[in-house]
């Protein structure tokens, strides 16, 4: 089987748990935009709704610092979706299979995904991903590398078998342009 580079407009459905936690960075760059409070209390309160009022204060530090370093690493080149978006762009695709990756111990992978958004020096980043991947596993939300990203669900089918025994008929049409 052999995927194939989608175009752009393609985009990768987000399992729920990643949406959460990209959709708390995303508005950590939305508040950038204006300095609109309102971005940080959703961010605030989609946390409390999903961990509880005790994940709140930490996720939103180690959130804020992970912000920090991703705008200067990438020098404000990180491509967000909006807020909600089930989709993502392929900076956050990567991040996320960054934070999993830690989660699970995969440092050398998560080196990659660093090299992959283009942060040569990324002992700081990685170090802040794995402060909020660590903070999120405490209070239970562990991502999985697998179903984020291009091939997340794919997986070969098996061959088809001909019915009855036999091999299917094939047809080859052609036409001729004029």
């Amino acid at each position: 089987m052999s995927v194939h580079a989608l175009p752009p407009s393609v985009r990768v459905l987000l399992p729920v748990d990643a949406l959460f936690v990209i959709d708390v960075l995303r508005r950590f760059e939305r508040f950038r935009s204006g300095y609109d409070q309102k971005h940080l209390d959703a961010a605030a309160e989609s946390i409390r709704d999903k961990l509880g009022e005790a994940a709140v204060d930490g996720v939103m530090s180690d959130a804020l610092l992970l912000d920090n370093e991703i705008r200067l690493r990438t020098g404000g080149n990180f491509g967000f979706m909006p807020d909600g978006s089930p989709s993502a762009t392929q900076d956050e695709v990567t991040l996320l299979r960054m934070i999993a990756a830690l989660q699970d111990g995969a440092f050398r992978m998560a080196g990659e995904d660093a090299a992959d958004l283009g942060v040569i020096q990324s002992r700081a980043l990685l170090m802040l991903a794995n402060k909020i991947a660590n903070r999120l596993d405490t209070h239970g939300l562990r991502l999985r590398r697998d179903t984020i990203g291009l091939n997340a669900g794919l997986r070969a089918l098996p061959p088809q078998r001909p019915a009855g025994g036999k091999a299917p008929e094939l047809r080859i049409v052609a036409t001729m342009a004029r």
